[in-house]
């Protein structure tokens, strides 16, 4: 029942981002450019919570903003899906590696916030070049790809501990404070 409860409120938090990007996250750019919140989400997601998880999300939120956005499925679910490989290769880290800090995580969100959306840009960037006439590079890369690479990591920084926070690790701090004191 646990389960079934949390795969609900994943789904309702995954469509209510997916709402606000489409909408109206164009009345709050940064520097210019609409930030991309899904993205952001799916980066935190990917490097703080189970990796089951952030896999359930990718194609959900892809799917979802395929369908409500100007822009086509496969190129939106095919945009996040280096996230996925991301989560995978982080999880599979931080077994080997040990305890793995905040501050480690922080950083990790913010660098992989400011991959994946290079990699976002290449992947739309490409998709316009082959449905239009064409795309001026020089231009997109001076004032999109620089300014949602930057506004998207500063958004990152903050969502991070949005997502951090209530994802159940403090209370291994807190247990071994109880423990402690106990003693």
């Amino acid at each position: 029942m646990l389960a079934l409860r949390w795969s609900l409120l994943l789904l309702l938090g995954a469509f209510v981002v997916v709402i606000f990007q489409t909408s109206a996250s164009l009345s709050f750019p940064i520097f210019g450019v609409a930030p991309q919140l899904a993205l952001v989400v799916l980066c935190c997601w990917a490097i703080v919570r189970p990796t089951r998880e952030t896999l359930t999300l990718i194609p959900l939120m892809g799917v979802g903003i395929g369908l409500l956005a100007y822009q086509g499925m496969p190129e939106s679910v095919g945009s996040l899906a280096p996230i996925g490989i991301a989560a995978l290769s982080w999880h599979r880290w931080r077994q080997t590696s040990g305890r793995v800090t905040v501050a480690t995580e922080w950083v990790a969100v913010i660098l992989l916030t400011g991959l994946a959306t290079i990699l976002h840009f290449a992947a739309h960037a490409i998709a316009v070049e082959l449905a239009t006439s064409g795309v001026d590079w020089l231009d997109a890369l001076q004032t999109v790809l620089l300014r949602s690479t930057i506004g998207n990591m500063m958004l990152a920084a903050i969502v991070f501990w949005l997502v951090r926070l209530p994802s159940g690790s403090w209370s291994e701090r807190d247990a071994r404070r109880r423990s402690a004191y106990s003693s």
